[in-house]
């Protein structure tokens, strides 16, 4: 069978889904010639990662290598397919390897054409790939180790350049700074020449009519032995392209010397025997320019990471620019943070969007360029303290003006001008280069676009907290001095409104002078500028400012976006426009796909939730009460924060009402007891700081009691759930010479003693003299008869959980850190029956004295609390649930039948005939639960077929669905498919009872919305 009448088989059409393509090969003519009427392109349309060519003639192994470097420097297709005539064979191949990777390593799988394994043909049919189901299959036959995108190993190639040039040059350019800047010169101008050479717009024309040799070429004349030639041609280009790069910073003669010339020239041959790849590798001339934007993560220094700057991948800039963008409206771009240029390059390329769908770009490619160049000069705007960071988006920016036009147009337009005029005119007309400044965002002496207002503000600020020191002046005085009006219309510094001294706040608060009411903006931020209490003042000038729109929560998928991240991210959409708004907030997770390779980031709508932004401003919710749980999770601690604060029961004498435990040692306690002077103590390292902490803690400690060291001393690790576990050391009673001593009283008397860190709350009520550590809280109620009834709440399940809900801040933390403000809201009961309060401090007492473990009697005494508090069945259910451990299901769908139970209840209420359920787990380490509305017998399906046959049914009937970034519930004609990843969190009795709750909302109407159950 030939390929067409067996793809058409596998349901392509080659009219509609299989465009012939034609593939041009940089310096490969013959294999070019060879590829000729021969290469089909299938192009998703589901962003399912699903696209690849179809190669239907014979190749050598050698030619079959350099077809897939062509296709992996394009950056277009997942796979290869490769026909061999004669053969009855398919081949196909994963085309996202490295060219390293061998032909026969690329393989996935290999299929007969004659139809005779029609199962596994099944597994390549058209809708598995327009579902993505078509990954159900293949996933896991993909090697990650071998897998390295063509971004990652241009980075790699260019690191090793970089490092190379800044050795030979580190003796005649002794600063750090000057050096660095010259080497990211000659990088990013040979770059810039590559990409001209390899789409052939300086050609053999150019080198004969500027240097008299049809033969030169970069390469050449750099291994040439005149240094006079090479800034002979960077000028000549600046000339001709009007670009800045190429002008500033000049590059001395003495400097180009031979060692130079020849590390930039070999850089461009192959030399795969070393398995590092070389600008020859990469096709300028088809690799996607975006990718040149990732490169700025070569030059950023281990200080910049550590300061929160990170190049933002495109996949989050296009989120934002579309949501930003998203009428047809061409307007100005800044991005006042602008990195590498990645949210400018994506705003440009919308804009040509509109451009093009408007008619407004001409369709002859030299008044093409003219256009396009105009409308970088007039839209594109951006500020950038650092220079390297400038550099790249110009450089990114200026290759924006080429793509997808012919390079033949270029290249003969340059010959002909240069024949009849001498001189080029077509790239002076208009410049942007002045657009992108080299300034100081929060400088509010010299400020960059003074009294200019854009369409769009995009960015991705730096965020970390501004050091006090000289480097740091500029926004220092920022902070200090840049007026803020506040919700009072009361102007204050900056410094009043920005929490901690938080850089990512300053943008916010400065990025309003270049606003009007029209303006939109996109931004990504540190996520604890929106959580943190520290920020709060901060919280309300941007909700009083800003009408938000959107606010996407990417702490879960933070690996995938910002690989060296270690700060919690969020993505705000918002405007000028402050009036009632409802906001989506986003809780974007980790999905099938989400890992590498594919690092899909997935938006499902069906999971937004909805918040009326005066609710944030008047401190009703947080957005941080989102952050955890969902909309049930936030009626219950909501339920909670109704009854009466703990802040009410804790003694108010003298102070002593909470507090923090002793910190042994600081600097002045090392400088007294061993004479070290403050200059010695900061030139040493950690460990040898440690030792002097060390030698403190053995002088007045033992790890013995004894008549010197009588009192015991606990840290977190020595207490459990009402009890002690073991003391850490012994001190002696007099604790004076600690850093922090605090005063004696909160050591003995009667008290509560809990750990503010670790996976659950840990409380232990005390009597005795006893001394714990700063990580250690204590508390002091103004009523004895309570303290072993609120220590067994403090202990209990549903304050883990309150906890968990309503206090973390940040999505990776393991648990957060319960203070001081915290403590004093967990929520307590406003009346406590005598028998009530009796039972449940004899369970503590007894706790604490021995007779039973914690662990024997805990689920009696969350239940004891639970109805303490008077939780519903589904609150107190929703609480039991929310601590199952995670594990799989796997075969056992036994443990299915609560949730199928529970959602057979709840839905069957509504319908006159019974309701049916099937499901079944799959090789996907997922679950599909099918719900069926009709009753007739051959809508089920036959027994025998398990395992994927219910996902094969869902897409194959379902063609708009994708696998991939698909949402939990999909809705048939007559039934609903439920799919959820095989944890049992995703399958219980709570889950069952939302799940119900969704699907009857979009079953049957309701005005109010509410939950119908």
């Amino acid at each position: 069978m030939n390929y067409k009448d067996f793809f058409s088989v596998l349901g392509f059409d080659f009219q509609v889904d299989l465009q012939a393509k034609v593939i041009d090969i940089e310096k490969e003519a013959k294999l070019s010639q060879k590829l000729e009427n021969s290469v089909f392109f299938y192009k998703s349309p589901n962003n399912t990662n699903t696209s690849f060519y179809l190669l239907t003639t014979p190749l050598e192994s050698e030619e079959l290598a350099r077809f897939r470097k062509y296709v992996w420097n394009k950056n277009d297709a997942d796979i290869i397919f490769h026909y061999q005539p004669g053969k009855n064979k398919l081949v196909m191949m994963y085309a996202k390897y490295s060219p390293k990777v061998t032909n026969e390593e690329s393989k996935l799988d290999i299929f007969t054409t004659d139809l005779k394994d029609l199962d596994k043909i099944e597994k390549i049919k058209h809708w598995k790939f327009d579902s993505g189901v078509f990954w159900l299959n293949y996933r896991n036959f993909i090697n990650k180790s071998k897998y390295k995108g063509v971004d990652k190993e241009l980075v790699a190639a260019l690191k090793a350049l970089r490092e190379q040039l800044n050795h030979v040059l580190a003796q005649s350019i002794k600063s750090d700074t000057n050096r660095n800047e010259l080497v990211q010169a000659l990088i990013d101008r040979t770059l810039y020449i590559k990409y001209l050479e390899d789409n052939h717009i300086i050609n053999s024309y150019f080198y004969e009519y500027y240097f008299n040799d049809t033969e030169l070429n970069y390469e050449r004349l750099l291994l040439n032995s005149s240094n006079a030639d090479i800034n002979k041609l960077y000028g000549i280009i600046h000339e001709i392209f009007n670009n800045a790069l190429f002008d500033r910073p000049t590059i001395e003669e003495g400097y180009l010397t031979g060692e130079v010339r020849s590390l930039i020239a070999t850089s461009f041959s192959a030399n795969l025997d070393t398995g590092q790849l070389r600008l020859y590798d990469f096709g300028f001339d088809i690799l996607p320019v975006e990718f040149i934007s990732y490169i700025y993560e070569v030059f950023l220094s281990e200080k910049q990471k550590e300061n929160g700057i990170y190049y933002t991948p495109k996949k989050l800039a296009q989120l934002l620019v579309d949501d930003v963008i998203k009428e047809d409206r061409i307007g100005s771009v800044l991005d006042p943070s602008s990195g590498s240029g990645m949210f400018l390059i994506v705003g440009y390329q919308r804009l040509l969007e509109i451009a093009k769908k408007q008619g407004l770009e001409p369709q002859d490619s030299i008044e093409k360029i003219r256009y396009r160049t105009k409308l970088l000069s007039e839209n594109i705007f951006g500020i950038e303290k650092e220079l390297t960071a400038q550099r790249f988006t110009l450089f990114s920016l200026s290759l924006q003006i080429f793509v997808g036009i012919d390079p033949d147009d270029i290249k003969d337009f340059i010959a002909k001008e240069l024949r009849d005029n001498k001189k080029i005119d077509l790239f002076s007309e208009y410049s942007f280069f002045s657009n992108i400044r080299h300034a100081n965002t929060l400088d509010i002496a010299d400020r960059p676009f003074d009294n200019q207002y854009f369409s769009y503000l995009l960015g991705n600020p730096p965020f970390f907290e501004i050091p006090n020191t000289e480097e740091f002046n500029t926004e220092i005085s920022f902070l200090d001095y840049y007026p803020v009006a506040n919700r009072s219309k009361q102007v204050q510094s900056a410094r009043h409104i920005v929490g901690r001294s938080q850089i990512s706040q300053c943008f916010f608060l400065k990025m309003k002078v270049w606003s009007n009411e029209n303006t939109r903006f996109g931004f990504v931020s540190n996520s604890s500028s929106f959580y943190n209490d520290y920020s709060e003042a901060f919280q309300e000038f941007f909700y009083a400012s800003y009408g938000i729109e959107k606010v996407y929560e990417l702490s879960r998928v933070k690996k995938i976006l910002f690989e060296k991240a270690t700060e919690s991210v969020v993505a705000l959409i918002f405007s000028n426009r402050v009036d009632n708004n409802t906001i989506g907030y986003y809780p974007v997770e980790m999905g099938v796909f989400s890992e590498r390779p594919f690092e899909l980031l997935v938006i499902q709508d069906d999971k937004v939730i909805e918040i009326d932004q005066n609710d944030l401003l008047n401190g009703q919710v947080r957005l941080r009460d989102f952050l955890v749980g969902n909309s049930y999770d936030s009626l219950l601690v909501k339920k909670l924060l109704d009854l009466d604060p703990l802040d009410n029961y804790i003694l108010r004498e003298d102070n002593l009402f909470l507090h923090r435990g002793i910190d042994m040692a600081g600097f002045e306690e090392i400088e007294r007891e061993f004479n070290v002077s403050k200059d010695t103590w900061k030139s040493l390292s950690k460990n040898q700081k440690n030792e002097y902490y060390k030698m403190f803690r053995k002088r007045y400690s033992s790890p013995e009691q004894s008549d010197k060291f009588p009192v015991p001393f606990i840290k977190p690790s020595n207490i459990e759930k009402h009890t002690i576990t073991s003391y850490n050391s012994y001190l002696g009673e007099d604790i004076s010479m600690f850093h922090r001593p605090r005063k004696k009283e909160l050591y003995e008397g009667k008290r509560i003693v809990w750990s503010r860190i670790g996976k659950s709350l840990k409380a232990v009520y005390l009597q005795h003299l006893l001394y714990f550590d700063f990580d250690l809280y204590v508390l002091k109620l103004n009523d004895d008869l309570r303290y072993e009834l609120i220590t067994t709440i403090l202990n209990s399940n549903l304050i883990d959980y309150f906890i968990n809900i309503h206090l973390k801040k940040r999505i990776d933390s393991s648990y957060p850190k319960i203070g001081i403000d915290d403590i004093r809201k967990i929520p307590l009961p406003f009346e406590i029956g005598d028998n009530m309060l009796a039972k449940i401090s004899t369970f503590s007492r007894e706790i604490s004295a021995g007779k039973y473990k914690y662990e024997d009697v805990k689920d009696e005494l969350n239940e004891l609390i639970y109805d303490l508090y008077e939780l519903s069945y589904w609150e107190k259910q929703r609480i039991r649930d929310y601590f199952l451990p995670n594990k799989k299901i796997g075969r056992r769908l036994d443990e299915l039948k609560d949730y199928k139970a529970i959602l057979k209840e709840i839905i069957g209420f509504y319908f006159a005939s019974p309701i049916t359920v099937d499901e079944t787990s799959t090789d996907f380490d997922m679950i599909v639960i099918k719900l069926s509305f009709s009753t007739r017998s051959d809508d089920k399906p036959p027994a025998q077929k398990t395992k994927n046959y219910l996902l094969n049914e869902i897409f194959e009937q379902n063609s708009d669905a994708n696998f991939l970034a698909s949402q939990e519930k999909i809705f048939g004609t007559d039934c609903v498919y439920i799919i959820k990843r095989d944890l049992n969190g995703n399958w219980t009795q709570t889950k069952a009872f939302e799940d119900g709750q969704d699907i009857l909302k979009h079953l049957i109407s309701f005005d109010d919305g509410e939950r119908v159950h």
